[in-house]
């Protein structure tokens, strides 16, 4: 199985932060309150999340999910928190992202590659309803992402990857068994995150199955 030293991780993490930031000052106005990809968060709120994630702190966490998450919900806490932070002005959350690209904070008992997933799939989250190219990446950088991400797909997807068979076609890389889905590595990545595919982007008959068990709530 491929795995990512943290070594190898972080800095990846701080250029994907950067780039976002990059691209977010360029932004219109109307665009910070565009609905994002991640259900019932606008692009602000996404932003939000990136932003607070960068700056987070273990103790700031604990507090946090006592005050919002009732210590047993965290993506309540993390809902309210993205759109908390989310109240501040586009260049000052532009600002902060850049500032915070160094952040190394990640959940309890992630590895660091899901820090990086995640400023990925939530970058795309942005990108695409406001019908913006993503960076180029060497798709091969991915398959670590998607190799963790079908491992905790379940808890971004109702039922994670099961029954399905997931074929990149940008790079040697395929998994599991069953209804076969075949696309580029970062439309799967973001798939098993339990975001809806592109129009065109995933094909094959596991495709439906996919968009099927996309989650109606923010999971992260």
């Amino acid at each position: 199985m491929p795995t990512m030293r943290a070594a190898e991780v972080w800095p990846r993490v701080a250029a994907e932060r950067v780039a976002l930031a990059d691209e977010l000052e360029a932004l219109a106005p109307a665009d910070w309150d565009a609905a994002s990809l991640c259900a019932g968060w606008r692009v602000r709120d996404v932003v939000g999340h990136l932003v607070y994630l960068g700056e987070g702190t273990y103790r700031g966490l604990a507090c946090d999910i006592v005050r919002h998450g009732r210590g047993v919900l965290p993506n309540r806490m993390l809902d309210a928190m993205a759109k908390r932070t989310a109240q501040a002005e586009p260049a000052e959350l532009v600002e902060r992202l850049r500032a915070a690209a160094d952040g190394r904070f990640r959940a309890p008992g992630a590895p660091p590659a899901a820090s990086l997933a995640e400023v990925i799939v939530h970058g795309q989250d942005i990108r695409r309803p406001l019908c913006l190219p993503a960076p180029e990446r060497d798709p091969e950088s991915l398959i670590p992402l998607l190799t963790l991400y079908r491992r905790i797909g379940v808890y971004f997807t109702r039922s994670g990857s099961y029954g399905v068979r997931l074929v990149a076609t940008d790079v040697d890389w395929s998994a599991g068994s069953g209804k076969e889905v075949h696309g580029p590595a970062l439309g799967l990545l973001v798939a098993l995150a339990g975001r809806p595919p592109a129009p065109g982007e995933l094909e094959g008959p596991g495709a439906e199955t996919l968009r099927a068990r996309t989650r109606s709530t923010p999971a992260g």
